[in-house]
């Protein structure tokens, strides 16, 4: 376990070199890119983050206990075929989208029991629901399943407010990004203000520690599973909102943008140090890459990715520097 430096902890330096890349990412597009100077621009990159910055915030929980969530981006289509399908069948949206909640919550439990109750890996785990949730999905539907209901465009396109800020356009912040900002939220008055956020800190830093402090292991294990697949349902509700289908092949690859987001958020994948704001940092990164991208147009697609895997691993290895510091310091 890391421990403090004089003056400043050092495991917080993660953070930091995010904070810096970001304004710096950003204040080059506002230099280079005048369409990124409009408040559209910021709205639009939020909407467009919103399911895999939603699965972020779960998944920054699981890392932050020394875990990782591999079924994310299945449970993901899962949940919108589930809606898809339930509401083709004549079932009421709001009906449909509480069933699929509450599946992508039993799915995220029954993974933390496994975990716990049989001390097997996470990896294995959730690698193991990542197989069954997508075969899943298929079962339920190997097609994709349009969602046309009243209810459902109303949520689209009146669910929302309407943003100004002085010198900058009007801008309709759709139901999407605002699920996304709610959720952050409460994901960091969770980590920060209830004694399940401490719980999963003091498993991430010291396991046996945290028992011998009496932190029920058990519990806090299936609802920090738990909690990962109840984002990763609402990011699955946010795909079917925004495509208005659901889709049984979706979501791949989700988990790792996700995986990457926390971690260049600045929280160590060795789990006990980050934060929820970090990873709204991280996704904004990974955004801001996506979106600079885009609007330039001289490098192809795969530059992104690529862009993120350089990233990615800059911060691994930054955070393996820090680690083998302080285990000499102390």
């Amino acid at each position: 376990m890391a421990v403090a430096t004089r003056g400043w902890d050092r495991r917080h330096l993660p953070l930091i070199v995010t904070a810096v890349l970001l304004v710096a990412l950003y204040s080059g597009a506002l230099v280079f890119y005048d369409s990124t100077r409009s408040l559209r621009f910021l709205v639009d990159l939020i909407k467009g983050n919103a399911a895999m910055g939603i699965c972020a915030v779960g998944m920054t929980f699981v890392i932050l206990s020394g875990g990782i969530d591999l079924s994310v981006g299945s449970v993901v289509a899962l949940t919108t075929v589930l809606v898809g399908t339930l509401v083709a069948g004549g079932c009421h949206p709001l009906l449909a989208l509480g069933v699929s909640l509450a599946v992508s919550v039993a799915f995220g439990a029954m993974t933390g029991y496994l975990i716990h109750g049989f001390s097997l890996p996470p990896f294995l785990v959730t690698l193991a629901g990542m197989f069954f949730a997508r075969g899943l999905a298929f079962v339920v539907s190997m097609q994709p399943v349009g969602i046309d209901h009243p209810t459902f465009d109303w949520i689209v396109d009146e669910l929302g407010f309407s943003l100004a800020i002085p010198g900058l356009d009007r801008t309709w912040v759709a139901a999407t990004a605002l699920l996304f900002l709610v959720v952050l939220v409460l994901g960091v008055i969770l980590s920060r203000s209830t004694s399940f956020g401490r719980n999963v800190l003091a498993i991430g830093g010291d396991r046996q520690a945290a028992l011998l402090m009496g932190v029920p292991l058990g519990a806090t294990t299936v609802w920090l599973y738990a909690l990962s697949g109840l984002c990763a349902g609402l990011g699955g509700v946010t795909t079917a909102l925004i495509d208005s289908a659901g889709k049984p092949n979706i979501g791949a690859g989700v988990e790792l943008e996700a995986i990457a987001s926390v971690v260049i958020g600045g929280t160590l994948l060795t789990g006990g140090v980050g934060s929820v704001v970090g990873t709204l940092m991280g996704v904004m990164i990974t955004g801001i890459v996506r979106a600079v991208l885009n609007l330039d147009g001289r490098l192809p697609s795969p530059w992104h990715h690529i862009s993120i895997g350089l990233l990615l691993l800059s911060f691994i290895v930054m955070q393996q520097v820090l680690i083998r510091s302080a285990r000499r310091a102390s």
